[in-house]
């Protein structure tokens, strides 16, 4: 058993008041004041009228800026920000819809707070944080408070836009070990916001650890080993310096452990993403070297996104502040197993006007690119969905969660164990995501599906 968060999940599930909710004073509503005649720009600023404007007759600006950046790690965003001493002014600007709100606020030392507002004038959101050197680190937020993103920008010479891929800077790589004379796996994906998960399988322990963390602009990292009932089994420290080999110490329960990884492969990321003033969307997903697999995974993430075009298109949310950032949506993805030959996972689907996430699991063979089915895995005859079903069904009560929450148990027994993917140790049983309850999984061991599964099956390495 197993529950997952993936930490793309913070830019869709806003629901619940941020802590810049405390702060409401600072963004009480009012009305940005309308701009008059052309401020004058003293000494070394570029000229841009659209900003000195914002700043009144007689104004002098102390310096304008441009920032480039992005929210949530995903949505690119554009800010053209003049300062004349006390007040901040500007635009923010997304760099695939061009759609364009007006900042009004101030920068006290480093500590810079600011209003959005529309084209008419009307309070949309806020940005507050610190603008220190040629960073912005900030967290935007709706009018309301009660919707937010991380945003981080860095100064760039003009304002316009770079439609960099916003998988640039994310990645999958496994990593291969030996330890008390046994194999050690190590793959690893770097999400949004420079967090890290992904899994480590031991064949001394016999055990996958799922594994959560986070990697720094030093690119050290720190990582959190969780056994499946979601407990820490242990911390693991390293560096990515040098990222084609990286040692890594292992703390837990007592025990240190060096394990000394070499990069077996690396992947890029797929990336794509649209905001506008009531919607965004976004989905990241692998990039194998797998031409067909690709193709699956462009058509499945491709599907979903016209979907979600579909689906905003019909509400026709009208351009008001309560209806801001009101529609979104967002894809994950989630890699079970990756050895030579085989490359399995989960994409998640998530969309804030569904009660239910949606999703497929992907099992790859990399040598003839296609998924592997049921069929290729079991002897014919044996009704592997059926079997799984009543196994679920068998094994599920012993969830530490089933006993102690009656709303657990309705929800596992509606929504079953739908999806299945391929672990080293197992056949993985999957529900969807829940909100609250996270994804769930049950392991089958291949000790137990042995008798039933062929001889030519495209795992057959795996099952001892």
């Amino acid at each position: 058993m197993n529950i997952s968060f993936p930490r793309q999940l913070k830019a869709l599930f806003w629901g619940a008041s941020l802590s810049l909710a405390a702060h409401t004073g600072l963004f009480a509503q009012k009305t940005t004041p309308k701009p008059n005649q052309p401020a004058t720009v003293s000494g070394a600023a570029v000229q841009d009228t659209a900003i000195t404007r914002l700043f009144g007759a007689g104004a002098k600006l102390q310096w304008l800026r441009y920032f480039r950046g992005r929210l949530d790690d995903v949505t690119e965003v554009l800010l053209t920000l003049g300062y004349d001493g006390a007040q901040c002014r500007g635009f923010m600007t997304y760099g695939e819809s061009r759609e364009r709100f007006q900042l009004a606020g101030t920068l006290d030392g480093i500590v810079l707070v600011l209003d959005e507002s529309d084209n008419r004038g009307m309070i949309t959101g806020h940005i507050t944080g610190t603008l220190q050197s040629d960073r912005l680190h900030a967290e935007w937020t709706n009018a309301t408070n009660t919707l937010g993103s991380r945003l981080e920008a860095e100064e760039a010479k003009s304002n316009k836009p770079l439609n960099q891929p916003c998988g640039d800077n994310k990645w999958a790589r496994r990593y291969v070990a030996r330890w008390n004379n046994a194999r050690v796996d190590l793959t690893l994906i770097r999400t949004n916001n420079s967090t890290l998960n992904g899994y480590l399988w031991m064949e001394a322990d016999d055990r996958t650890y799922a594994l959560n963390g986070k990697i720094y602009p030093d690119e050290h990292y720190e990582i959190q080993a969780l056994l499946p009932n979601g407990k820490t089994a242990a911390h693991l420290q390293g560096s990515f310096l040098t990222p084609q080999a990286t040692e890594c110490n292992w703390v837990g329960s007592g025990e240190k452990r060096l394990l000394k990884f070499s990069l077996r492969s690396k992947l890029p990321v797929g990336c794509l993403e649209y905001a506008d003033y009531t919607s965004a969307y976004d989905a990241v997903y692998p990039r194998t070297e797998c031409a067909d697999c690709n193709q699956t995974l462009d058509r499945r993430v491709g599907e979903w996104i016209a979907q979600c075009k579909t689906a905003i298109a019909a509400q026709k949310k009208p351009l008001k502040p309560e209806f801001r950032s009101a529609l979104r949506a967002s894809c994950w993805y989630e890699v079970t197993c990756w050895t030579e030959t085989i490359f399995c996972g989960y994409l998640t689907f998530s969309e804030s006007w569904k009660d239910q996430t949606t999703g497929v699991s992907f099992n790859f063979d990399l040598r003839t690119g296609k998924e592997i089915t049921l069929d290729d895995l079991f002897n014919r005859g044996f009704g592997a969905k059926e079997w799984f079903a009543d196994y679920a069904h068998k094994e599920s009560p012993k969830m530490p969660k089933f006993a102690e929450d009656p709303k657990f148990r309705e929800w596992v027994h509606t929504a079953g164990f739908p999806m299945f993917t391929i672990r080293r140790n197992g056949i993985e049983l999957s529900t969807m995501f829940h909100p609250v309850y996270g994804q769930q999984h049950l392991i089958v061991p291949y000790s137990i599906l042995k008798p039933y599964m062929r001889r030519d099956n495209p795992v057959a390495d795996l099952v001892k």
